[in-house]
């Protein structure tokens, strides 16, 4: 999958930003991926993850989690997201002793996953992507800082008009920055945006804003 490898920002923003994600393989094991999708699933719940979600039913920023596991299909793709490399680490390691026989993807910077992978007890990643960036008409983009929030969406349902209405209410006080980054993250029915990374990313842009209006 590579809907998740085009998150931008600094290095520093980015340690803290991973998905890791799990989906059925057609004519190999999509007859019988939805028990093993739902024990992935609890499996990552036990690791402290900062949203998950399945794409067909939605992310548990709206949606119980029980309902989400219980939901989970033989043909859907399960995503859960995190902040911590630790529990990353934890949560490789457990998955590999339950062996469940599913692929597990990790979505990060690429040297932070190799450290990850290694820590977890597995002998070397599988296979690698890698984002080759923005091409095209690039004047056509929101500023930088803004797509630090909507890149977090891999399906891009997090519109930049959205995010720019939510830093300005925050700078007007009449949001809490948890609140804004929640709003954003429903956007993101698989579960991919990284609620506690926008809620930093949120008070970093703070300063720069004069009232309803960006000075980038």
């Amino acid at each position: 999958m590579t809907h998740s490898l085009h998150r931008r920002g600094s290095r520093e923003s980015l340690e803290k930003d991973f998905v890791v994600l799990s989906c059925s393989a057609k004519g190999f094991n999509d007859d019988v991926f939805g028990e093993k999708g739902k024990e992935f699933l609890r499996i990552c719940l036990r690791h402290n993850p900062v949203n998950f979600g399945d794409m067909k039913t939605g992310n548990f920023l709206y949606i119980d989690p029980e309902e989400i596991i219980a939901r989970v299909s033989n043909t859907t793709i399960l995503e859960v997201t995190y902040d911590d490399k630790q529990d990353v680490v934890e949560l490789i390691r457990e998955l590999k002793e339950a062996d469940l026989g599913v692929s597990v993807v990790i979505s990060g910077l690429h040297d932070v996953v190799e450290d990850i992978v290694r820590q977890a007890g597995l002998k070397r990643i599988h296979t690698r992507e890698f984002s080759l960036g923005s091409h095209g008409r690039l004047e056509l983009l929101p500023e930088y800082e803004v797509l630090e929030f909507t890149t977090m969406c891999g399906h891009a349902m997090v519109a930049s008009g959205l995010v720019k209405h939510l830093i300005a209410e925050c700078k007007l006080g009449r949001r809490s920055l948890r609140d804004a980054a929640v709003v954003m993250g429903r956007c993101c029915s698989c579960g991919n945006f990284n609620v506690n990374r926008a809620q930093d990313l949120l008070a970093r842009n703070l300063g720069l804003w004069v009232a309803d209006w960006p000075v980038y």
